[in-house]
């Protein structure tokens, strides 16, 4: 046989070691990139879970900081240099352990009630008095306008806002007062913005607040058997208006009635403006209740009470048009 027409036996041997090498290297790469995707698909959903343990973190720690805000608002009846007023004393308590920056503390105030088409009430803001211990929160002073009809409490007549720093464990106290031209009910709200210690985007404690007529008068109470009662005795009855029924435990806070002091006939419950003197006299107390009947009296005969009737029932008791 022509060694030319047959493969020596060494030859093929070599062609087969070489096939087996290449398929070795083949199935060795394979593995390899096997091996590369699913470390590649580890790393990716490491990195995910990573990402999202982060970002639960943050808004846990946000959440966290945001409950540790309280803000507080107590008004109380004022002087006012125009018209009736009152003073808020705003608080900001931060009782988390990290320090609230650029905080920025934001006011709004709408007219409760509707007072009238086409009317409106002028308010003014103005700083009373500052006590903080890690910055200033200074409002100025801003006038508005409060339109007629703005019931949603959300509808600001002009925003007033201050800066300051709130820091951990630290409460930011300021004193201000609201005063407005006219005898109205208003709804604020107070908005405390600071940065996310993790994130850095803003975030926002609010709270909502009511102004209701009787923090606008200067409200005390005359019985029947005090001297106080006797230059009242000569108010006029608005006979135009219905009678009212209030509560005696509400009239009692609100008025400042001593406890050794009874609720009787013809005592009063005295709410004085810059401009009128109104009360409330006692007729009777109706029975099997805890309300008093009373009507209206005021220095201006031609006082108009319809409205502020309605309003007191609100903040005092229920109508009666007995």
């Amino acid at each position: 046989m022509s060694p030319n027409n047959l493969d020596s036996p060494e030859r093929s041997e070599q062609a087969s070691d070489a096939s087996s090498i290449v398929q070795g290297l083949s199935n060795t790469a394979q593995t390899i990139g096997g091996s590369l995707q699913a470390m590649q698909q580890a790393l990716v959903g490491n990195m995910q879970q990573a990402a999202q343990m982060t970002l639960s973190m943050n808004k846990m720690m946000e959440e966290l900081v945001k409950r540790s805000v309280q803000v507080s608002v107590f008004a109380q009846r004022s002087e006012a240099s125009r018209g009736v007023g009152t003073h808020l004393r705003l608080a900001i308590h931060n009782r988390s352990p990290i320090p609230l920056l650029q905080t920025r503390v934001k006011l709004w105030f709408c007219v409760r009630q509707q007072q009238g088409q086409g009317s409106s009430v002028q308010l003014r803001v103005r700083d009373v008095a500052v006590k903080d211990t890690t910055g200033g929160l200074v409002f100025g002073q801003t006038d508005g306008e409060l339109l007629a009809g703005l019931v949603d409490e959300g509808a600001p007549f002009a925003q007033t806002e201050s800066t300051t720093e709130v820091g951990n464990g630290a409460t930011v106290e300021t004193e201000v007062a609201v005063e407005v031209d006219a005898l109205v009910q208003m709804n604020g709200r107070i908005a405390v913005e600071f940065l996310s210690p993790g994130t850095g985007q803003i975030l926002t404690v609010s709270h909502r607040f009511g102004i209701h007529l009787l923090q606008l008068l200067d409200c005390s109470f005359a019985g029947k058997k005090s001297a106080l009662l006797t230059p009242y005795n000569e108010l006029h009855a608005i006979t135009s208006d219905p009678r009212i029924s209030i509560d005696i435990a509400r009239a009692r806070t609100a008025f400042a009635v001593p406890p050794a002091d009874g609720i009787e006939p013809d005592c009063m419950f005295v709410m004085r403006s810059k401009d009128n003197t109104l009360a409330l006299r006692v007729i009777c107390i109706l029975e099997d209740t805890h309300d008093v009947l009373c009507d209206f009296v005021a220095s201006d005969p031609e006082s108009d009470l319809a409205a502020m009737r309605l309003q007191l029932s609100e903040e005092l008791g229920k109508s009666n048009n007995a």
